[in-house]
């Protein structure tokens, strides 16, 4: 949904156990959450030179050999203008990485290159020049478009986000010549080496997840360490030109992942199932060929009205649907099945709840009214590889996601290091099946002093269910 004008809109980037946590909070609610290991590299966005390994007959594609091991499926029309790429077995080209791989699919790249900035977008070789769909103003839509005739490089396309609604002339201009800047290093760097060759790449993980939120206005990033609070005040002054963002060091006797909550959000997220308000549930399943959310009366069922307990139930599903879907970055196409309402108005205020909660989602999405058996479809983009999708499958009995060993071994370490605080000085035993044991002892060892953990020494391990429990 989107916050009201009022409410306050921040990112937390913070380091826990070896990870980095990204996370947006509207108000005091997160409504998305990113955690990446520090083993996990990030490819989304990144530039190769490439070679053509081989053509895909029939759909105009490619597999381009960049050096990650699996070639990357690249769509070489996808309508636009390739003449600048020469799509031949052997062949050298430029790709970039579009969608991360995920759900048994490679990485996906494309020829059509673009260097994003918080206010616009440069196309290399391009010839394309857009407004974001999201500026709604026809003004500001006719004074952006001169402005782009006058700012669009010979050669190059430009694009305006939504953040470039109000922007001056001399702003835009700024961002142009540093996007410029950062193609020519691009193009010199191509020229030089011989594929396969990484080109370019967003070495900061914060930087791309900032910049999106940029797009709708941020009133704090808030970050725990100095080196973070170095590192993003560095990145805000390099890549966002004029941008003024109130960055803060999280300081307070809880970690931040446990002050803002980020670690409810993510066992929330990792769960089967969610209540609703008024006692009602809905339930999520992924498939192969799509996400399925039921959404179930529960307990809702005070008062005589079917009719009346399905549409309120249905319309609190609409806006936890709409969270969800953020929350766990569901994607591809997405089958709600709410309860059955045979009133055409009360589908139609569904519908309306839907598309209200979804505003707020910076994720491209198109969204089909409800059908007459009260099904909506949602069909959004992936880039990378949603939370619910990596979780891996449900317990047969709890209906908990069954993750990595890792996953599991953070969740008991911070259990842990909840369980000790009061007791800073106490033994532990930590127990735990074989493999989620050997990944919490590494964990520990690793970052168990910085993360704020008992000292290791003060640890007993052995096999079991898990548990934690003072010695």
């Amino acid at each position: 949904m989107i916050p009201d004008q009022d409410t306050e809109r921040r990112v937390v980037v913070t380091r826990d156990l070896g990870e980095l946590w990204l996370a947006l909070i509207e108000g005091h609610q997160v409504v998305e959450v990113l955690v990446r290991g520090d083993e996990q590299q990030r490819w989304l966005g990144s530039i190769f030179k490439g070679r053509v390994a081989r053509l895909v007959p029939g759909v105009e594609a490619a597999f381009v050999s960049v050096g990650l091991g699996r070639d990357l499926f690249t769509v070489c029309g996808d309508g636009g203008d390739v003449s600048h790429v020469n799509f031949e077995p052997g062949a050298e080209v430029i790709v970039q990485v579009v969608r991360e791989a995920g759900g048994g699919k490679g990485h996906r790249a494309s020829p059509f290159l673009t260097l994003p900035g918080w206010a616009l977008v440069l196309a290399p070789h391009g010839a394309h020049r857009g407004i974001s769909r999201k500026i709604l103003d026809v003004q500001e839509r006719d004074r952006l478009r001169l402005l782009l005739d006058d700012l669009a490089p010979e050669g190059h396309g430009l694009i305006a986000r939504t953040a470039a609604a109000g922007c001056s002339f001399e702003q835009l201009c700024e961002e142009r010549d540093h996007l410029l800047r950062r193609w020519e290093r691009i193009d010199a760097k191509a020229k030089e080496a011989g594929a396969p060759a990484l080109l370019y790449r967003e070495d900061n993980a914060a930087l791309p997840f900032v910049r999106d939120q940029l797009c709708r206005g941020l009133d704090e990033v808030v970050v725990d360490s100095g080196s973070l609070l170095e590192g993003m005040e560095d990145t805000v002054r390099d890549e966002f030109c004029g941008v003024k963002l109130h960055i803060t060091r999280h300081s307070g006797p809880l970690p931040a992942v446990e002050a803002y909550g980020l670690d409810r959000a993510f066992e929330e997220a990792s769960s089967r199932s969610c209540r609703l308000p008024g006692g009602g549930q809905i339930v999520i399943q992924s498939t192969e060929a799509l996400v399925a959310i039921d959404v179930n009366s529960g307990r809702d069922v005070d008062g005589a009205d079917i009719a009346e307990t399905a549409l309120r139930t249905n319309l609190e599903a609409a806006v936890e649907v709409a969270r969800q879907v953020r929350l766990r970055d569901l994607s591809g196409l997405i089958v709600i099945d709410f309860i059955d309402m045979r009133s055409h108005a009360a589908r139609s205020q569904v519908d309306g709840a839907l598309f209200k909660a979804l505003e707020g989602d910076r994720s491209k999405k198109r969204i089909l009214p409800l059908s007459e058996f009260c099904l909506a479809q949602i069909s959004r983009q992936r880039k990378s590889p949603s939370f619910y999708r990596v979780a891996g499958s449900g317990c047969a009995q709890c209906g908990a996601r069954q993750g990595p060993p890792e996953w599991s071994a953070r969740s008991l370490l911070r259990r842990l290091r909840f369980l000790s605080r009061p007791l800073p000085e106490g033994r532990f035993r930590v127990s735990a099946p074989p493999a989620v044991l050997e990944a919490a002892r590494s964990i520990a060892e690793l970052y168990g002093a910085e993360s704020g953990l008992p000292p290791f020494g003060h640890l007993d391990w052995c096999a079991g269910e898990n548990a934690v429990a003072r010695c």
